[in-house]
């Protein structure tokens, strides 16, 4: 077995940390997330599975890029808000609970406005009927801090059927 030896160890191995990414040669060329440690032996996932691995084995090591940045929303604070939001109705920001009782939409509805954060808009169909499930959506929407403001849709989209809500 000819071993062309790494010499005195590579210092940079000895730094490997969780969420590091290094390249193992047998794995191939393409840098694996280090999930786990236990001294000279790393766990690293690949391609949907875990494997242990030698410290020895890490050809290379990308640290993980500190970033300091305790107040990222900056960046979105600019007045993009008017041009950036444009009302398009997907199945991925569309909730429809017609059908559903007025007390059972809370949870359907905050996981409804997480899906729709990066479109910037939320379509609910609640339906005409007795007017009891849209005052429940708007009361829940106006406690909802993700929610800029709402509005009927328009009458070819539902009218008073449907709320729109305007996400931050």
């Amino acid at each position: 077995g000819g071993g062309v030896g790494a010499g005195g160890g590579e210092p940079a191995a000895v730094e490997v940390e969780v969420g590091d990414r290094v390249v193992v040669p047998r794995l191939g060329e393409a840098p694996v997330l280090v999930s786990e440690r236990k001294g000279k032996q790393l766990t690293v996932a690949f391609g949907g599975l875990t494997m242990k691995v030698k410290l020895a084995e890490v050809a290379e090591l990308i640290k993980l890029d500190p970033a300091p940045q305790p107040t990222p929303r900056k960046v979105s604070a600019g007045r993009r808000e008017r041009s950036g939001t444009t009302a398009i109705r997907l199945d991925t920001n569309t909730l429809d609970i017609r059908g559903m009782r007025p007390a059972g939409i809370g949870d359907s509805l905050a996981q409804a406005i997480d899906r729709s954060l990066d479109l910037g808009t939320l379509y609910v169909i609640h339906g005409r009927g007795s007017g009891a499930l849209r005052a429940s959506v708007r009361e829940a929407l106006a406690e909802e801090p993700m929610v800029a403001r709402f509005e009927d849709a328009t009458d070819a989209e539902g009218g008073n059927g449907c709320t729109i809500a305007y996400l931050k």
